[in-house]
């Protein structure tokens, strides 16, 4: 009898001890009010989307919710200011892929695996401002990539974290250059 409880107490012990809680990984929020912002002097900005996404093996922005490009739009929406009563500033968005390739683990100990998978985002953008008469003022062009790699077997919901804060980190890497080169190349008609 005094063995019965004894396995029935290691049993209650060993469910409790099982039952630990989940991590539960919280999602990515994209907050483009901390992202820089810029000041032009321009009367109106226009936006142009010059980028049609090729899909192929390797893109993976259409499995994605908030791909770089309404990324960095919203970030253009959101931070990018005009004042002023002439001029034009015009913002061509010529790429913004992100693609995901499968390659060889060179560093894989014996039992890790041996293939993984490299994400990469590319942003590639073009600023110019004209003035009234539709003469180039003054223009600059930025371009800033980053990658990582995972796992291959890894979850949907790791996979995601890891690419949305790779496109955020790279999002804010090409804000930061994009006003140090604005101010630049512009300097007269930045804040």
């Amino acid at each position: 009898m005094y063995l019965k409880n004894k396995v029935r107490v290691l049993f209650l012990v060993l469910f409790i001890l099982a039952c630990q809680p989940v991590e539960i990984i919280s999602p990515i929020e994209y907050d483009v009010s901390k992202f820089v912002k810029i000041s032009i002097n321009s009367a109106k900005i226009t936006i142009n989307s010059n980028y049609n996404p090729v899909f192929s093996k390797n893109n993976i922005e259409d499995q994605l919710k908030n791909p770089p490009i309404l990324q960095i739009k919203n970030w253009m929406k959101q931070n990018i200011k005009n004042f002023g009563n002439q001029n034009e500033f015009v913002i061509n968005i010529l790429d913004a892929s992100i693609i995901k390739k499968e390659i060889d683990n060179l560093d894989a100990k014996k039992y890790e695996e041996k293939k993984i998978y490299l994400y990469e985002v590319y942003f590639l953008v073009e600023y110019e401002l004209y003035d009234d008469a539709g003469y180039l003022l003054a223009n600059t062009t930025i371009e800033s990539s980053r990658s990582t790699t995972s796992q291959k077997f890894i979850s949907l919901n790791e996979t995601e974290l890891i690419i949305y804060d790779m496109i955020n980190k790279s999002l804010f890497e090409f804000t930061n250059e994009s006003k140090s080169m604005l101010q630049l190349y512009m300097q007269e008609y930045t804040q």
